[in-house]
């Protein structure tokens, strides 16, 4: 496909880690600016902390879109009936973003990442039709991975019904097999609970997706957390009215969780001494690269 500039719109949910926050988008638009319009910034409306972002939203200027939502889902169920109330659905992960931009591809983001190449660019050339590009299946917990039946680029060829895959789970378990059983849908088992595009770092086709998602189509927003972790449900869904989506390894241009270098940085959130290191990282990161002394 033919690159255009700025056409891609970038959604992050800040939650804590003003630093480490900061050091995603400046290292994303050293590396990948060229492709990047709007930084829609939500600052969920619940904090660890009290909140320290102005000198990040300062640095972008009006480059920067600024939302606060009005509720504070973290990792509670979005009902269905209330995601068709806007100021409920906006407070659905990346869903602000979602509904306000006008670029082709909105790229969302979680808030410790750090960028060493043009992955943006690597996204652009590589989505051609699909409805989102990103690091397919949270594999390393899945038993059908385990058992080398399945991985990121295969998982439209592995459809086991329900019976095998709970067999399977059972042989091979991974630390979330207990909760299979009460997320999936026994007549519709596939894609598997572990089947995702990752949300760390992922593109989505906004032209497709879109029409698809709630409040235009049945999906359910990308952001809920209805079955097994984000964006399970509506992956889920999509593929299974024909949706496609292509797996990229994006290791070589992002590190996830860069400091710990543990796959969640969710673990920082409950342990105040890795908060406190990994942030105290990133804002020596912050000064040394950028020349930026936060406060």
């Amino acid at each position: 496909m033919t690159r255009k500039k700025a056409s891609v719109d970038v959604a992050i949910n800040a939650y804590g880690k003003p630093y480490q926050t900061a050091i995603t988008l400046f290292t994303l638009l050293k590396h990948s600016g060229e492709w990047i319009d709007k930084i829609y910034f939500i600052e969920e409306k619940k904090q660890p902390e009290p909140p320290n972002y102005q000198f990040i939203l300062d640095e972008l200027g009006d480059k920067v879109v600024y939302y606060r939502p009005n509720f504070w889902f973290w990792v509670n169920k979005v009902y269905g009936f209330f995601q068709y109330f806007r100021q409920y659905r906006y407070s659905v992960r990346y869903q602000y973003a979602w509904e306000k931009t006008d670029k082709d591809y909105l790229l969302v983001l979680h808030n410790d990442v750090y960028f060493t190449g043009d992955l943006v660019g690597q996204y652009l050339d590589q989505i051609n039709g699909h409805t989102a590009i990103g690091k397919i299946g949270q594999c390393w917990n899945c038993p059908a991975h385990t058992a080398k039946l399945c991985d990121g680029d295969t998982y439209t060829k592995y459809k086991p019904d329900y019976e095998e895959l709970m067999k399977l789970s059972a042989e091979f378990p991974g630390s979330r097999s207990h909760l299979y059983e009460s997320v999936m849908e026994k007549d519709k088992p596939w894609p598997l609970p572990e089947c995702r595009v990752n949300e760390y770092v992922a593109m989505i086709n906004i032209a497709k997706a879109r029409p698809a998602t709630v409040p235009v189509g049945k999906a359910a927003p990308f952001g809920t957390l209805n079955k097994l972790d984000i964006g399970v449900e509506w992956f889920s869904q999509l593929n299974n009215v024909g949706h496609t989506f292509a797996n990229f390894n994006y290791d070589p241009f992002a590190i996830h969780s860069w400091i710990s270098l543990k796959n969640a940085g969710h673990d920082a959130m409950f342990n105040q001494d890795l908060y406190q290191y990994e942030e105290s990282v990133a804002r020596k990161v912050l000064e040394d690269e950028f020349g930026i002394v936060a406060p």
